[in-house]
């Protein structure tokens, strides 16, 4: 019998895939002949993994919020609900404040926010970074990545998710330049890592953070 924990799906594939997520469950995806037998023995041979696996999700800090505060570049700020303004969402980033008509509470209304304000802020600082690192790209998309912070295809075009606005600018920074480095080596190399130290000397220090506060985003 398989824990409550567990879900399986039979797909037509010819290996099965196990998936540990954030919240400690377990996805397994097996081809149609698999029996539970068969299950609950990999299950068995990858018992240690998937403790592992656990472990290091439960070690993952949460960014703790108040009710009416929003994460953007790392920071909490207060949202405050104002009529004076009708179309406009006015941010200070000294105070650490937002104000606007619009319920950014709701998460629907806070979602499309966060999407603009990622699609405008990231669009600019990756045609900068760009330019400055001579790494040039074909286009840029903006994207609602479920596992993924940021994608390179082999056409050079990059696609960054929408949620690391909420992260610091240093590790927007290095989300970006990662996808850079992608477009003159796809694989993650010897030589890619190499080559993202030099553009990217805090990678690590970025990299740690969202290994921690990831799942904060």
């Amino acid at each position: 019998m398989l824990p409550d924990n567990c879900s399986v799906t039979r797909r037509n594939v010819k290996n099965a895939r196990l998936r540990v997520c954030e919240d400690g469950t377990v996805q397994l995806f097996v081809p149609m002949a698999f029996t539970d037998e068969d299950v609950e023995r990999l299950l068995d041979k990858k018992a240690q993994w998937i403790a592992t696996k656990r472990q290091f999700f439960e070690q993952k800090s949460k960014i703790q919020l108040r009710r009416n505060e929003l994460l953007l570049f790392g920071n909490r700020y207060a949202y405050f609900y104002s009529s004076k303004y009708q179309n406009k969402i006015i941010v200070n980033h000294e105070s650490r404040t937002i104000q606007a008509k619009r319920n950014l509470l709701d998460i629907s209304v806070q979602e499309k926010w966060f999407k603009s304000v990622a699609r405008k802020y990231i669009s600019s600082r990756a045609e900068t970074l760009s330019e400055a690192l001579l790494l040039p790209y074909n286009k840029l998309y903006i994207r609602n990545q479920k596992r993924k912070w940021g994608n390179c295809s082999k056409e050079k075009n990059i696609s960054i998710n929408w949620r690391v606005i909420k992260a610091p600018e240093f590790v927007i920074d290095y989300i970006i330049i990662h996808e850079l480095c992608h477009t003159v080596i796809m694989k993650h190399t010897v030589r890619f890592q190499t080559l993202l130290r030099s553009h990217c000397p805090d990678c690590e220090q970025a990299q740690a953070w969202l290994d921690k506060y990831g799942n904060s985003l």
